[in-house]
């Protein structure tokens, strides 16, 4: 063992070699050696020779110098060193050399993984290292050892066990089997089947359910939705780049007041593991200024916009929800006035969802019940493509939801045996979920109500707490007097208006 000084690698050449550069006279018949720079800490290096190191010296990269921490002319102990175990299998996390790049390139891991067996032949390598690597002609990598698998050759000759296992260092040799992963928080853009088996965080949160969620009466219009937007976002981006598939951008829920179209929208937020859900109202975008309605529009998508920038395929799902997007999506051309306001918010709608810079890390969900009052450009596939009709719900449907509204009053035992939520369901034909909800809403205040002593002053009674129960009269009771199917009612009337207009419009085209 003998002291040595550190020195600066003489070429950028060498740099890139990932060797630690010597004179040829201090280790004539050595490719490896062991440094030792005090507390125990050893660091194993390749070695090239040339002739502008001096003797008793050794050049580092700054990679290395960094990875070991190892400052210019500090001296340490080095011997020559003899590998025993060979590298089966290396993991290394990629990303750019200059941190702050961005770049959309994409890099070929299978090109990659040869061009390192190529670039490194027969070196060592140390889990934790650093290196910088030139791929072809595009921007530097700097590499970090990540994980390694070796296998003891000699052990192998003498008819021993072959199993690779985890190890700290290890020599690389021609049929290593090379991984890359993409660092974290990098822009790097890895595709090919040599990119490492990164864990990924599934989209759909492992815990969620309809009865958790408050969404009842919805199973077959949330399947639709789900195998139209969703699907596609659960398979890892590589297998969608093979199949040359674009994901949905926009969902479209439309149908009568009260069936639970902005439920769903707030709870598909909470289901997925995505970026916060922005929710907005549609009046909300119209500013009376000139030119901030647009900028309205672009600030929702400036988030995306930025991630799709740095993170390309790996960028997270930003959500975007308009409530009443018919406020600002009406046909364009119908709205009275010169202004041409309402045309232009939907031009900036269009062309943020769908336009030349596409985007395709977002999910814009709109909910009207006037879908025919939406542009049909807004309606093409590519936009709000996915278009879902959240109707009146089924006797099963009322079912799950009055079982949802009534579950806290079963838990507490404030629901009396005699109510028969099945016999409900089937009372309240063509009521939509928020009308089920408000039934039972009224029948607590029946209930609640027979507690109340009206005196000079109302007065609670005060064995109210135990006493309080909800019964099937005072459902019933509900049922006869306080809630009534309006939005039956109202889809009656539309289908009357049209049968009217039809008429009308009919007569006048007979006399042409």
């Amino acid at each position: 063992m003998a002291v040595f000084k550190v020195a600066k690698c003489p070429t950028d050449e060498l740099s890139l070699s990932n060797c630690a550069v010597v004179n040829e006279a201090d280790f004539p018949n050595t490719k490896h050696i062991k440094i030792h720079t005090g507390g125990g800490q050893n660091f194993v290096f390749s070695i090239k020779s040339h002739p502008s190191i001096a003797r008793y010296s050794v050049g580092f990269s700054l990679p290395q110098r960094k990875w070991a921490v190892l400052s210019l002319n500090q001296e340490f102990n080095v011997e020559a060193y003899h590998p025993e175990e060979y590298i089966s299998s290396i993991v290394l996390e990629a990303d750019f050399m200059q941190k702050k790049t961005t770049s959309q390139e994409q890099y070929d891991t299978d090109e990659m993984a040869k061009e390192f067996l190529y670039a490194f032949p027969n070196q060592m390598f140390t889990v934790g290292q650093q290196l910088a690597f030139a791929f072809k002609d595009k921007k530097m990598l700097l590499l970090v050892i990540k994980d390694i698998e070796v296998v003891d050759i000699s052990a192998i000759k003498a008819g021993g066990d072959a199993k690779p296992r985890k190890a700290k260092m290890g020599q690389l040799i021609p049929n290593t089997l090379v991984q890359f992963e993409k660092a974290e928080n990098s822009s790097l853009n890895l595709v090919g089947k040599s990119k490492g088996k990164v864990v990924r965080q599934s989209i759909i949160n492992p815990d969620w359910d309809f009865q958790k969620m408050g969404i009842g009466g919805l199973s077959n219009e949330f399947n639709a939705i789900f195998r139209r937007a969703f699907a596609s976002r659960v398979f890892p981006p590589e297998i969608i780049e093979q199949l040359n598939c674009k994901h949905v951008k926009g969902i479209l829920l439309y149908g009568p007041p009260g069936t639970g179209k902005t439920l769903m929208a707030r709870q598909i937020g909470k289901m997925l593991n995505a970026r916060e859900p922005k929710i907005v109202n549609g009046p909300q975008i119209l500013d009376k200024y000139v030119g901030e309605s647009e900028a309205n529009v672009r600030r929702l998508f400036a988030d995306a916009e930025e991630e799709e920038k740095r993170a390309g395929p790996n960028s997270g799902l930003h959500i975007i929800i308009f409530d009443e997007i018919d406020a600002i999506c009406k046909q364009r051309g119908s709205v009275a006035g010169n202004t041409g306001v309402h045309d232009t918010v939907v031009n900036q709608l269009l062309s943020k969802i769908d336009g030349v810079e596409q985007l395709n890390n977002i999910l814009v969900i709109g909910m009207t019940n006037r879908k025919d009052m939406i542009d049909d450009a807004l309606l093409r596939p590519g936009r709000l493509e996915v278009q879902v009709e959240i109707s009146l719900p089924d006797e099963d449907g009322r079912l799950q939801i009055l079982e949802i509204h009534t579950a806290r009053m079963k838990q507490y035992k404030k629901l009396s045996s005699d109510v028969d939520l099945r016999e409900l369901a089937a009372l309240t034909k063509n009521f939509s979920g928020a009308e089920l909800e408000g039934l039972v809403r009224a029948a607590q205040s029946t209930a609640m109500n027979r507690l109340i002593k009206a005196s000079s002053k109302v007065e609670v009674d005060p064995e109210a707490m135990e006493k309080l129960l909800v019964g099937r009269s005072d459902f019933l009771h509900a049922l006869e007097n306080d809630v009534k199917p309006v939005s039956y009612l109202v889809l009656l009337c539309r289908v009357l208006i049209l049968i009217v207009l039809i008429h009308k419009y009919s007569r006048k085209f007979q006399k042409y």
